[in-house]
Formats: structure tokens, sequence, C-alpha cells
């Protein structure tokens, strides 16, 4: 079984560029650029759009030309637009924090595009926002990033509100990616001919890591990332056969460090993991930076006395905690091995760019251990 979120459950090159230097499998090698260089924002602005897919939404973060945003206010999200509306009731109308995004709302995309599609897969008892951090800066460096509300394992759906139709995972996410070319044949369209769909990558969030390792083995998937994410040592899984990276906190209590690094030890070469130092499950999310004392919404019910299961606030809470590295200093080496392994699988680095212990130098504030396994 696999050790998910809970136990239950170049200016960037055009893809037309892309596509002539990247036929095939780029060779494994040990990075030829040992610096840090996609730990901050990329060169291009990031904007946002929300579309529909039947009963659930999708959000999209895309490259957009930096003009485009200036005098603009960031888009931000609330987490209560996740809740049921039987939670929603009971909380205080002025309790409501809002978390203010690096992207900007329905602003022109880029016209530098195709750009290469990620999808986003969100963890349990979580929403497709909930990773704008990396959401946005992967739009940045010139990703078109698709996120679905998974809502069979999510929020809403753990706090009692189940949809009326159930989706299995896989069918889903081949469902955004569906849409995404969609979108991108759509004339007119906000995104039309901003979307490559032939070659694609997915990463996800504890649960949602569990999805990114089932979908991997698509066909058209060129890496798969799972964040926070493991197998059980009696995991009868055959991970796929593709380039992956493995990323997780040293203090995660939720999935463990020893099963991601099981999987890690069993996954396909090359095969690469980053463990950061005194980070917990939370650490590849937003959640830990919302509201006054961190934690989301399980926090804000725990502040107002609220009835909150044991293994939602281990699950919801894990990486919050007072002596756990703070969320905006976790970010940087989530923000840089994801796209840094992102830009050598799509081809765009033609050798790997900082993919190496070498950039620690580079983010000091949070420590990590990184190794790789390439043949």
């Amino acid at each position: 079984m696999l050790e998910i979120a809970f136990p239950m459950s170049m200016r960037h090159f055009s893809l037309h560029f892309v596509l002539l230097i990247s036929l095939g499998w780029v060779a494994s090698c040990s990075s030829s650029t040992q610096t840090a260089q996609y730990r901050d924002a990329g060169p291009w602005a990031a904007g946002v759009t929300t579309l529909s897919l039947g009963d659930r939404s999708v959000e999209v973060w895309y490259p957009a030309d930096p003009a485009s945003v200036e005098g603009r206010e960031p888009y931000s999200y609330f987490i209560r637009d996740a809740l049921p509306e039987a939670l929603d009731l009971i909380l205080p109308a002025e309790i409501n924090p809002p978390f203010v995004t690096d992207a900007y709302r329905d602003v022109s995309a880029s016209t530098d595009g195709p750009f290469p599609l990620v999808i986003f897969a969100h963890g349990f008892a979580s929403y497709r926002n909930q990773s704008t951090f990396l959401t946005t800066h992967l739009a940045s460096w010139g990703f078109v990033v698709m996120s679905v509300d998974y809502l069979e394992r999510g929020l809403g759906s753990v706090l009692g509100e189940q949809p009326e139709n159930s989706i299995d995972d896989d069918a889903l996410t081949r469902m955004v990616v569906v849409l995404g070319a969609a979108e991108n044949d759509a004339e007119g369209g906000l995104l039309e001919g901003r979307i490559s769909t032939e070659r694609i990558a997915i990463t996800g969030h504890s649960a949602g890591g569990g999805t990114s390792i089932r979908f991997g083995g698509e066909p058209d998937v060129v890496t798969y990332i799972p964040l926070s994410a493991g197998i059980s040592a009696d995991s009868m899984i055959t991970l796929p056969d593709k380039p992956s990276l493995w990323l997780t906190g040293d203090i995660d209590a939720v999935a463990e460090l020893e099963g991601v690094e099981r999987a890690f030890g069993k996954a396909s070469p090359p095969a690469r993991l980053v463990v950061i130092d005194d980070v917990g499950h939370l650490g590849p999310s937003d959640i830990c930076a919302i509201g006054e004392s961190g934690g989301g919404v399980i926090q804000i019910a725990l502040d107002r006395g609220l009835p909150v299961p044991d293994n939602l606030v281990r699950l919801g809470t894990d990486g919050c905690q007072a002596d756990a590295l703070p969320p905006e200093e976790g970010w940087p080496p989530v923000r840089h091995f994801v796209t840094a392994q992102l830009r050598w699988a799509f081809g765009i680095d033609p050798e790997p760019v900082g993919l190496s212990q070498a950039v620690a130098a580079d983010i000091p504030e949070a420590p990590f251990t990184y190794q790789e396994a390439l043949e």
C-alpha cells in the first residue's frame, strides 16, 4: 500500500525549440551547473485562471508577460471557500484569513508558448490551491500548471461533504490533461496556443504524491515528483520506469522518512531524493503560512475550540509546530529542485542544472541532504 498523506487515505525557450533538443530522454549525468538558479522567480509573471470540470474546479497557473501585471494586485484565495457549508456556518464570519499568492487573475498569457503542462495533485483533506508557493513559481519559469479538486479526498469531503459522483484519481487526472488540450485549441480563449500536452509531468503532495506515482507510468509523462509521499514496507507497487524526484522533510510524522527513502531506493534511475531539515508534512504547501498562528483551517478550528478528530489534527498541523522551519524558509529548496527536475526532464536544460548537494550554499536558510541514483 502507498504510504501517502494520511494513513487512510530564458527568457525561457519556446516549446518549439525544446522539441528540437529533446527527441528522447536526456542522458543521465551529474549536474554541469552547480547553482540554485531556480530558487527565485523566473522571467515570467504568473497568471491564474479557474476552469470547470463537471462538479469541480481546476486552477491553472500560466506564464504571463511582466508588463501585463504592472499596477495590478496579486490574487488571494480564502481557505473557507474549500469548507462544507455546515462548518463554514460555525466559524465566526470575521475568521477568513487570505493567502496572497504570486499570481494575477486572468491576465493575458505570454505569447512565448506553448508551454509544457505540469499536473499538481493536492493531498488528503486539502484543496487545489494548497501549494501556490510552488505552482506560481513554476509558471514564472515557463510551465502551465493545472490543479483539480480531488473532491473524493478533499477538505470538504473529509469534513462531511461528499461529491455526488466519485471519480478515480487516474481518470480524473487524465480528464485534466484533456481539458488542457481543449483550452489550448479553444479559439480566442485565454490559453489558446499556450499549453503543450504531448509530453507532461506530474507532481503532488502527500496523497497527491501517491497520485503522481500511479499516474507517472502513463506514456506521456516525462517525470513524476512525489512531495511528502513514500511507500510502506509491504507495498507491492511497481514504481514507474520514469525519472523521479522525491522530496520530503526529515521531521514528517505522517509520511515518515523511512517510507520515502524506501520508495527512492526502489525507483528506476535516474532518481533523486531531497530531504530538508526541520520540515514536516505540510512543508511543501501554503498551509502553515495561513492564519495568525499558521496551520490553516484546522488550526483556526482548534483556536476556536471546535472539535477536530485527532487524526485530522495530526495531518493538518504536522510541520506547522514551533520547532519546525518557518514555511517561507523551507520553500526555496522545493521551488529550486522541482523546477530543475522539470526543466531537465522536458529537455529545456540539456544537462541538469543545480541537481546536486553543491547548491546548498545558495539556500542557507534551509539545510538539506541530496542523493541521486543515476544508473
